[in-house]
């Protein structure tokens, strides 16, 4: 009796045309983003191994555990582990087990999303800026279920924030009365987040017919910041500070108090994510408010959501405020 052949998977294919497992997704399901001469090779391995692109899926059906994935830039930084954190207390009470995936920069994407898929995780939750709509699209053409956190993909399930308007009411109250400059303190190669903030202060400029050009670049470092902001602040007596993370603005502040400036009536600094750490300087560091573990909960909670349902999108914006302690007036 003849043996029964093996229906061929991506992974043959990928295999076969010498390609990632991401590039075999968008050339199976249409997508244009992939250099001719490498959707020829998928196209003519697809041929030879009689591949039929419904077999992953229902593999993946087939072979279901227990694991989540989670990718994420690094945990290093204090507001990430908090989110990671939430998410892992919320995966406990659903009987889930995470999978941390970290990228140290875009190169690792590939490499990340190959092993995810591999994997056959339940679902996955992505909080990094080196993925973009594509990669997340690589995930959800194998009927993965995938939430991201902070970036606000209209035809991707996601948690995001509202922050746009409240930057732009405190950049519009400087501008208009209280007369001061605004100052970006943009660290290198931060990622999206920083600059969706960037944005609505441009933004914001725009309106007032000016164009915004008060960029300080600095290092992902306090203690590079320091130098840089004690330098800036030598030359400038009046201004309002805006950094992504509070580390950052820290390095500001204290460099602004080290030279006496008169903080929060001259020099203002905010951080639009604060930590602990915010109320630990001195004056405390206004911030917006922020429970990053509690964001990490509510997107679990939004994959499970979306593993036991049907439905394919499950979007939420939620709401933080704006808390003003000395550092502002």
């Amino acid at each position: 009796m003849a043996q029964e052949k093996k229906q061929a998977t991506i992974y043959d294919v990928a295999y076969r045309a010498h390609t990632s497992l991401a590039t075999a997704s968008r050339v199976i399901n249409g997508k244009d983003n992939v250099a001719e001469p490498t959707r020829q090779k998928v196209l003519k391995a697809i041929k030879e191994l009689n591949y039929k692109p419904n077999a992953m899926a229902k593999g993946l059906a087939m072979q279901k555990n227990t694991h989540v994935a989670i990718i994420v830039p690094e945990i290093n930084y204090t507001y990430i582990s908090h989110v990671v954190a939430g998410l892992m207390d919320c995966a406990k009470k659903y009987g889930y087990d995470c999978l941390i995936f970290t990228t140290e920069n875009r190169a690792d994407v590939n490499k990340v999303l190959n092993k995810v898929l591999s994997l056959r995780v339940n679902g996955v939750i992505v909080f990094n800026d080196y993925l973009d709509e594509k990669d997340v699209g690589v995930l959800t053409d194998f009927e993965i279920p995938t939430v991201t956190i902070g970036l606000d993909l209209k035809t991707k399930s996601s948690v995001t924030w509202h922050y746009k308007n409240q930057i732009k009411e405190i950049v519009d109250n400087c501008l208009n009365n209280k007369h001061k400059e605004v100052f970006f303190l943009k660290v290198k190669n931060s990622g999206k987040m920083e600059q969706r903030l960037l944005n609505a202060v441009i933004e914001t400029y725009h309106e007032h017919q000016k164009e915004f050009k008060n960029i300080i670049e600095v290092p992902d470092s306090y203690k590079e910041t320091y130098p840089i902001m004690h330098r800036h602040f030598l030359k400038h007596k009046q201004g309002f500070y805006i950094a992504l993370r509070d580390s950052i603005a820290i390095a500001a502040l204290n460099a602004a108090m080290d030279l006496k400036k008169d903080v929060p009536n001259d020099v203002e600094i905010m951080a639009m994510i604060g930590t602990k750490y915010s109320e630990l300087t001195r004056p405390k560091l206004s911030s917006f408010d922020i429970d990053m573990r509690g964001l990490g909960y509510e997107s679990m909670e939004v994959l499970t959501k979306l593993i036991q349902s049907d439905k394919k999108i499950i979007s939420k914006k939620l709401p933080f405020a704006f808390i003003q302690r000395g550092t502002t007036k």
